[in-house]
């Protein structure tokens, strides 16, 4: 595939480097490369063990247009399969619950176990050569660092201890108190109607990776955060910005001198995982901006606490009020300015002597995109 001018412009050097043009925002044609390019093998964050505490516990994540479950079997170990029988191709399960024993599928009753393997399937044993033992559930990868349920459609794909185990460790590190806290559902949106932004899965990722924007549209942020401090590190398949706390009375939400968290940490897995630390109580949270299609994105967020724990209401009140209304504010415009004809594509601010408003995450997001879809 021939390199567009536009996208040749995406260099090495974030200072010279041109941004990615506007068509890749909006184009069907290249939400559909997404799809396999991307989605279809890259690691996706569906949810948390906490979710999944009894056997049977079981929840639906979809990955774009393939629906996936995570299930708790009767050994305790979790597990994921495609959600589709294998007669004839009815979805297994809705939403979340508990299957118990079996998994029926609702149109001929074929059943499972909690491990995949094809228990029963009605009026088939006078069928000639017929094996139940190749009729199992199609497994999909799964892995669960610090308890968050990881799965990769891609066989073959590097796990992702290889990609991002440093990231884990890292999070550990700032939060070791992060295998004692569970998803708090008060604190969580799992997708659904009004969750859906008008904006491409990339405007609203490359908002979270940088602050530049934070002094004209998040003033109460800037006011409790020290953007001045701002650090930016790029490790591969994650990214990281952090700061400290520049005042905890502010105009966000107060934070005591006394609490455990004096500072403000992101964590971006790339393509569309965003986990954040936030300065107050011991809390984390965990974003995933999963594209509906070419101009549309559902996001999901959970917040995990520790059990008994809420966040306090003037902190739910300014990420949920504030911050966030912003963000989507922010996003819908970029996203119909994409498509203007007056658009030419910007250039990256970034440099050394620039902690606070650099963009050097951004293109390096930019610069792994393009690779990864052989731009």
């Amino acid at each position: 595939m021939q390199r567009p001018a536009a996208i040749r412009e995406l260099t090495e050097d974030a200072a010279r480097s041109a941004a990615l043009p506007g068509y890749l925002y909006s184009d069907p044609a290249v939400f559909e490369a997404e799809k396999t390019r991307l989605f279809h093998k890259v690691w996706q964050c569906v949810g948390h063990a906490s979710e999944l505490p009894n056997a049977g516990d079981y929840l639906v994540a979809g990955i774009i247009d393939q629906e996936i479950f995570v299930l708790r079997g009767q050994d305790g170990a979790l597990r994921a399969f495609y959600n589709v029988c294998q007669h004839r191709a009815h979805e297994l399960l809705k939403g979340r619950g508990n299957v118990a024993s079996v998994i029926v599928c609702p149109y001929h009753a074929w059943s499972y176990e909690l491990d995949g393997r094809l228990r029963g399937a009605r009026a088939t044993r006078h069928l000639p050569d017929f094996d139940p033992a190749a009729y199992g559930l199609e497994p999909v990868r799964l892995e669960t660092p610090l308890g968050f349920l990881f799965v990769n459609l891609d066989p073959q794909a590097r796990p992702l201890s290889e990609l991002a185990g440093d990231m884990f460790a890292d999070m550990v590190r700032e939060m070791p108190w992060i295998d004692q806290v569970a998803v708090n559902p008060r604190h969580s949106l799992m997708g659904g109607e009004r969750a859906v932004l008008d904006a491409n899965w990339k405007v609203l990722a490359e908002n979270c990776l940088e602050c530049y924007h934070c002094g004209p549209a998040h003033r109460a942020f800037v006011d409790m955060i020290d953007v001045g401090r701002y650090t930016l590190s790029q490790h591969g398949a994650w990214m990281k910005s952090a700061a400290p706390l520049r005042s905890g009375d502010n105009s966000a939400y107060k934070v005591g001198a006394e609490e455990p968290v004096q500072h403000n940490s992101y964590w971006h897995l790339f393509p569309n995982i965003e986990f954040g630390l936030m300065p107050g109580s011991r809390a984390v949270s965990v974003f995933w901006f999963q594209p509906v299609d070419a101009e549309r994105t559902s996001i999901a967020w959970s917040a995990l606490t520790f059990p008994g724990e809420n966040l306090p209401a003037d902190r739910v009140d300014y990420l949920s009020n504030v911050l966030w209304p912003e963000d989507v504010t922010l996003c819908a415009s970029v996203q119909r300015g994409l498509k203007s004809k007056g658009y030419r594509g910007g250039r990256f601010v970034a440099g050394p002597d620039l902690p606070g408003v650099s963009e050097a995450n951004v293109h390096a997001f930019q610069r792994r995109y393009a690779a990864l879809m052989g731009l």
